[in-house]
């Protein structure tokens, strides 16, 4: 009788640790999300702001932002970044493999000053395969499509230099 109250026990103990492992990806990269996407979140989502500057989000000097978009292999951003492959592995570069998820680059005069993955949720790249500059990374908030938590996905496009300056959005 006693050994099949802990087998019941041990059992509920299994099934109650292999529920929530497999949300252990996703708390994972939640809890990775670099100070930028922090920063771009807080911007987005919190203040609900149609526009964002990184260059007021961020803390550290920098001249130039690759952003490297899901599934880029680490070949080809160590390639874009024209690295060579010893730079390559001391850069140490994550790579974005799985969906909503980017990778930013900033660099000073040629010199990776930051880098990290940046979760969708947060706010979701589309840009074309380009670098920017402090001056240039402007981008624009477009609400996309409704999330599994009842959140409208948030795409962010380069805003372009002739475009006016979005207006705030309203609430959900």
């Amino acid at each position: 009788m006693r050994v099949k109250t802990h087998l019941r026990t041990l059992a509920v103990l299994l099934l109650l640790s292999g529920t929530l492992l497999t949300g252990c990806g996703d708390v994972y990269r939640y809890l990775r999300s670099g100070e930028v996407g922090w920063a771009i979140k807080r911007e987005i989502r919190d203040r609900q702001q149609t526009e964002i500057t990184l260059a007021k989000l961020t803390r550290f000097s920098w001249d130039e932002l690759i952003i490297f978009s899901s599934y880029t292999p680490r070949h080809e951003i160590c390639r874009r970044l024209q690295l060579t492959d010893a730079d390559c592995i001391a850069a140490d570069l994550p790579e974005p493999l799985d969906d909503g998820l980017d990778l930013l680059v900033f660099r000073l005069n040629g010199n990776i000053v930051h880098r990290e993955i940046q979760l969708g949720y947060h706010g979701e790249f589309r840009v074309d395969e380009a670098s920017f500059t402090p001056r240039d990374a402007v981008f624009v908030v477009e609400p996309g499509a409704l999330l599994s938590n009842g959140e409208r996905q948030l795409i962010l496009h380069g805003k372009k230099s002739s475009q006016p300056t979005a207006p705030p959005r309203p609430a959900p």
